[in-house]
């Protein structure tokens, strides 16, 4: 599915394993321009969500997780960017689609900046691509929130609890 918003383009991909418990797991190889209709000479930045993994780049072909039976993932596919960029967030399977409003990046400041709806009492979290030559410095939430910062190789993960339905603002300095 690719989701098309003012602030940027992505693809949403689900592959589902509907053979039986007996069967091996299952995987498939994807062609860029065939199957994911992208452009085959660019790189792409994959995460699982269900999963919760960062599973790698790609450029031309996407091979798939094994798969068990009666299984599913869903993919989030950004275009790699020689800077840090959003992926996914917890709170849908459209990752980003749903939720965030607005996103920038400020080269010269060196800062991701987005609005993402807020869901009262329900824990949340951003999921940030961070390439080499970057690392977080900070990050700044509005309505007086505090966030969890965590960095796992090149993934950056932001969370954060929202008392009320209110927008949150959030800023991440690198």
């Amino acid at each position: 599915m690719p989701v098309e918003r003012p602030f940027g383009n992505w693809s949403v991909l689900a592959v589902f394993n509907y053979t039986k418990a007996s069967d091996q797991p299952f995987t498939t190889k994807l062609d860029a321009a065939k199957d994911l209709r992208l452009d085959p000479s660019k790189e792409y930045i994959v995460y699982e969500f269900w999963t919760r993994k960062l599973i790698g780049t790609f450029k031309g072909t996407f091979v798939t997780r094994p798969l068990n039976s009666y299984d599913c993932d869903i993919y989030s596919i950004v275009e790699k960017q020689n800077r840090p960029a959003l992926i996914s967030t917890s709170r849908h399977i459209r990752q980003m689609a749903f939720d965030i409003k607005d996103l920038t990046y400020d080269a010269k400041k060196r800062m991701l900046k987005g609005v993402s709806r807020a869901v009262a009492g329900d824990p949340y979290q951003l999921r940030i691509y961070v390439p080499e030559g970057y690392s977080v410095k900070k990050v700044e939430l509005s309505n007086k929130l505090t966030a969890g910062i965590k960095t796992e190789g090149n993934l950056l993960t932001v969370d954060y609890n929202s008392p009320t339905g209110a927008d949150v603002e959030w800023t991440v300095y690198f």
